[in-house]
């Protein structure tokens, strides 16, 4: 008895997706959308958008991302290297507070709030790990997890 509903049910779910399929497929709602930028241009414009390129000062005015501002930073302080050791159970809080007291990290909640964000945090690795301070927060989580 059990099969016979399971049969039944399997083939409803086959039959209904063949029509969804054939609608979706069959009315021409399914369109190529490569657009060049010309052509993405001409249409928003028709849509009533205003589209313009960004001028040289706005360019200039970004600020520097983290990645940036670490790099601008890392030639004003000598190189310092860490060895830290990654023991069982030990937290991205407690790595973050050993990396800033190495002088490894300027900035602890940071450095933690980078790995958890990024999903580092929970592929962190057992072991000895060599890092210095002109590394990225992105090269450190990746020495500490083996990526």
């Amino acid at each position: 008895m059990f099969k016979a509903k399971l049969q039944g049910f399997s083939t409803g779910i086959i039959f209904t997706t063949s029509i969804f399929a054939g609608c979706y497929y069959g009315t021409g709602l399914m369109k190529e959308t490569n657009l060049t930028k010309e052509e993405a241009k001409e249409m928003l414009e028709n849509d009533g958008f205003v589209v313009s390129l960004p001028k040289e000062a706005d360019k200039q005015a970004v600020q520097p991302s983290m990645e940036t501002d670490k790099a601008a930073k890392v030639k004003e302080l000598p190189i310092v290297s860490y060895t830290i050791k990654v023991k069982s159970n030990m937290t991205t809080t407690e790595i973050a507070s050993a990396l800033y007291k190495e002088k490894i990290i300027d900035d602890e909640s940071r450095f933690e709030t980078y790995m958890n964000d990024h999903g580092f945090s929970k592929k962190v690795q057992i072991g000895e790990f060599v890092v210095t301070n002109t590394m990225t927060y992105r090269q450190l989580a990746n020495t500490l997890s083996h990526q």
